[in-house]
């Protein structure tokens, strides 16, 4: 019999539905990574950003500073998501120079995580954060990384 659901925030419905296909283990990329548990259709959601919702420009800046692994996406200067309090599997998508998924904001101040391509069950879920300041020394190991000195 399927789990009730009704009466359920957003948020934990996302939880639920992100449990049942990502799960949380050691990545060769960075630390802790965001898996694939069943094989993840090329162009489909895969799930939904959870965290608490962060408003105003100083608290922002004040949880970033704060974090070793970033889990913070700001969604505008003043409007953020924290997967890093009541996050779930989504807030370990490690970056990756050749990604397989991608994100979106979403209608209702959401960010969405789709599939770029199919992902395989027990694959990393990756996205690149297309972030101006990428560090000279990526641990992605894509073979066409940016951080690698170009022949």
């Amino acid at each position: 019999m399927p789990p009730v659901t009704s009466g359920m925030s957003d948020t934990r419905r996302t939880v639920l539905a992100a449990a049942k296909k990502l799960e949380v283990r050691r990545s060769r990329i960075y630390g802790m990574g965001c898996f694939a548990l069943t094989r993840l259709p090329a162009r489909k959601k895969i799930a939904l950003f959870a965290g608490e919702v962060v408003r105003g420009s100083r608290r922002i800046l004040a949880r970033l500073r704060g974090q070793d692994a970033v889990k913070v996406i700001r969604l505008s200067d003043d409007h953020a998501i924290d997967g890093s309090v009541g996050g779930d599997e989504t807030a370990y998508i490690n970056h990756s120079c050749e990604p397989n998924a991608f994100m979106r904001i979403v209608p209702g101040g959401k960010v969405a995580f789709f599939a770029l391509r199919d992902i395989s069950a027990g694959e990393e879920v990756t996205i690149d954060y297309r972030d101006p300041g990428h560090p000279s020394v990526c641990r992605c190991a894509a073979s066409q990384c940016r951080s690698r000195p170009r022949a």
